[in-house]
C-alpha cells in the first residue's frame, strides 16, 4: 500500500512534468539556465510552510498558483511561472485527488488511525516531488548558480545542494510537530475535533500559499517563524511521536498486515551486538521517567547482555546511549494494559522503580521475553484482569 502510493505520485508526476519532445526539452534546458540565474532562495524556500503542513494539498495549491500566474491572473513568480512540473493541469488534478484521498479519513476518529499510518509516507513523497519541481524549474541545470560553492571544513556544497538540504530539514521539522498535534487530537475523546483540526490545517495551508502568491517575502518570514518555533520543540515532540506511533499506530498496522509480533530486526541486533557483549535485544521500550541520560519517552531497546540488562538508544550519527539497569535483588513485573504494556524493575538498592512502556504488538512474545528476563530477576506477568503468575526465577549474574 505504501510503496504503491509513492510510486503513484512519482509515476504520475514525472511523466506529466517532463512530457515534451526532445526539441522542446532543449529549449526548456536553455530557459532553465536563465531561470536558475533569476530564481532567488526566497522563491524556493518561502512556500515550504504550506507543503510541510499538508504535503499533497500544499503542492496542489502551488500548482494552482503556477497555473493562474502563467495566465496573468496572479502575479508572476520566478519559481512557479511556466514551471513545467507545476504549471500543468494533470499534475494539479493528481495532487488534488491525493489530497482528498488522504484528508477524508482524517475527518473521523475511527478512520484517522488508518490515515496516520501513511501520513509520513505522504511527507516523504512530497519532499521528493518538491525536489523534482526544484530541479525542473531550472535550478538543477548546469549553469552559473550551480558553480557557486560553499566550503565548511572538509565539505564543499553548491548553492543548489544547500537549498535541497534546507528544503528537507524545513519540511521534516514543521511536519513532525504538525503530526504530533494530529496524533494528540486523535487520542483526545472529543467528537468533531479531528474534522476541525484537519479543516483548520487545510485553511492554514491555503492561506500561506495565497500569501506566497502575492507576497513571497511575507511568506518567507512566516515560514522562518514557524520553522524556528517548531525547531524549539522538535526533540521533545519527536520522542513523543515515536511513543504514540509505537503505542497506538503500530498495533493497528500489525493487525492489518497480520503480524504476530514485532521483535527487533536483524539490523538492530547487529548494531547492538557491536556495542554489547552477547547482546540479545528483547523489545523496543520507552522510559516513563528520566533514567540518567535517557529522557522520558525516549525510544530505547531493552537488551540482555553478558554483563547485565541494558537500555540502549541507537543513533545514525552520534554514539549510542547505554544505561545499565540495576538488577541486584530485583524483581520484575510485566503488566498487560488496555492500550499499552509496562515493565517495572524494582531493585533492592533503589527506592524508585524503573518503569518502561512497550507496545501491545509484543503480546504474543511476552512469555518468551519474561523467560529471557529471568536470567536477572524473578519475573511475573500481570494480565488486564489483575491475575498474575510467576515465571521461573533464575539468579542473575554475580
Amino acid at each position: 500500500m505504501r510503496k504503491r502510493l509513492v510510486m503513484m505520485v512519482l509515476v504520475l508526476t514525472l511523466p506529466a512534468a517532463a512530457g515534451y519532445d526532445r526539441q522542446s526539452s532543449a529549449a526548456a534546458g536553455a530557459a532553465g539556465e536563465q531561470l536558475a540565474e533569476t530564481i532567488s532562495s526566497i522563491d524556493i524556500l518561502a512556500p515550504l510552510a504550506p507543503v510541510a503542513l499538508s504535503p499533497f494539498f500544499g503542492i496542489t495549491c502551488l500548482s494552482a498558483t503556477a497555473i493562474l500566474s502563467g495566465r496573468g491572473i496572479l502575479p508572476e513568480n520566478d519559481f512557479l511561472t511556466e514551471n513545467p512540473a507545476l504549471d500543468n493541469g494533470f499534475v494539479f488534478i493528481v495532487f488534488l485527488a491525493l489530497s482528498i484521498l488522504t484528508s477524508l479519513p482524517k475527518m473521523t476518529t475511527v478512520s484517522k488511525g488508518f490515515a496516520e499510518m501513511t501520513d509520513q509516507l505522504e511527507t516523504y513523497a512530497a519532499i521528493i516531488t518538491y525536489l523534482v519541481i526544484f530541479y525542473l524549474a531550472g535550478a538543477g541545470q548546469g549553469c552559473a548558480s550551480e558553480q557557486t560553492a560553499y566550503t565548511a571544513g572538509i565539505f564543499t556544497l553548491t548553492r543548489n545542494a544547500l537549498l535541497m538540504i534546507a528544503v528537507v530539514i524545513n519540511v521534516i521539522v514543521i511536519n513532525t510537530v504538525k503530526y504530533f498535534f494530529e496524533l494528540l487530537v486523535w487520542i483526545t475523546p472529543f467528537p468533531g475535533l479531528d474534522a476541525a483540526f484537519e479543516s483548520a490545517n487545510k485553511a492554514a495551508t491555503a492561506g500561506l500559499a495565497a500569501i506566497y502568491a502575492f507576497y513571497p517575502w511575507a511568506a518567507m518570514v512566516l515560514n522562518v517563524i514557524l520553522f524556528l518555533i517548531c525547531l524549539v520543540f522538535f526533540n521533545g515532540v519527536r520522542r513523543r511521536v515515536h511513543y504514540f506511533k509505537a503505542m497506538y499506530i503500530a498495533p493497528i498496522a500489525a493487525a492489518l498486515l497480520g503480524r504476530t509480533a514485532a521483535l527487533p530486526s536483524s539490523l538492530v541486533h547487529s548494531r547492538l551486538s557491536r556495542i554489547i557483549d552477547q547482546a540479545e535485544p528483547l523489545m523496543q521500550v520507552f522510559p516513563l521517567r528520566k533514567i540518567r541520560k535517557l529522557k522520558k519517552k525516549q525510544k530505547a531497546y531493552l537488551t540482555a547482555g553478558k554483563a547485565g540488562l541494558f537500555l540502549v538508544t541507537l543513533r545514525w550519527v552520534r554514539r549510542p546511549t547505554i544505561e545499565r539497569l540495576d538488577t541486584t535483588g530485583a524483581h520484575i513485573e510485566i503488566t498487560r494494559g488496555l492500550l499499552s504494556n509496562t515493565v517495572n524493575i524494582i531493585s533492592e538498592g533503589s527506592t524508585t522503580p524503573v518503569k518502561l512502556a512497550f507496545s501491545k504488538i509484543y503480546n504474543p512474545a511476552i512469555e518468551a521475553i519474561a523467560a529471557s528476563l529471568t536470567r536477572f530477576a524473578a519475573v511475573r506477568t500481570i494480565a488486564d484482569t489483575g491475575s498474575a503468575h510467576a515465571a521461573r526465577p533464575h539468579p542473575g549474574p554475580a
